[in-house]
């Protein structure tokens, strides 16, 4: 399991030049972590957030560390003034699982859930979508889409420990939330 194809842009690469302002904010959390349970399940579903929601807690981590603003306040609505951002994520499906078997028989699914035969995603992922608003206006609106690709079969289970040194979805949520603090500040939105 590995995530791909988001923006790889690091806290050296801030503006350095930044006043810093408060900032008013809210996560919505990603889809729920149970499905998790069944690991040959986690490549195929696109939206979850594994144990621990990692992703979730991973934006306001790196707003944090950016230094870029004098407060971060979590609210769970729009402020009617200063400078609020919604954060949210988008689920982006993968091809049926059983398409590239041919047919939707459950026996077959049922092997595949198991592992016992081997399937392939890699057109799955989620897209964080961070709307910037001013004083209850709306601003600007940046995605930032992530690719989710996996592999599953019970013959690549001696080989799980690869991924440990792959893209987390940590990892992919970091990088789109620093893309966007370049991006926002680049459009004089913060």
């Amino acid at each position: 399991m590995t995530y791909r194809d988001f923006p790889n842009a690091t806290l050296e690469s801030l503006p350095k030049n930044h006043e810093p302002k408060p900032l008013y904010y809210h996560v919505e959390p990603m889809a729920g972590t149970h499905l998790v349970l069944i690991p040959s399940l986690y490549p195929q579903i696109p939206h979850i957030d594994p144990i621990g929601q990692p992703g979730y807690h991973q934006v306001a981590q790196t707003l944090e560390t950016s230094g870029l603003f004098s407060a971060l306040i979590a609210v769970p609505d729009l402020p009617e003034t200063g400078v609020y951002c919604s954060i949210g994520f988008e689920e982006r499906k993968p091809s049926a699982i059983l398409g590239t078997w041919g047919g939707s028989d459950l026996r077959l699914a049922f092997f595949i859930v198991l592992g016992l035969l081997p399937y392939y995603t890699g057109d799955s992922g989620t897209t964080v979508v961070y709307t910037l608003y001013r004083d209850g206006q709306h601003m600007q609106t940046y995605r930032y889409p992530i690719t989710k690709k996996g592999a599953v079969w019970i013959v690549l289970l001696p080989f799980a420990w690869v991924n440990f040194f792959t893209n987390d979805l940590k990892d992919a949520v970091r990088g789109t939330t620093l893309q966007f603090l370049i991006d926002a500040q680049r459009d004089g939105n913060l």
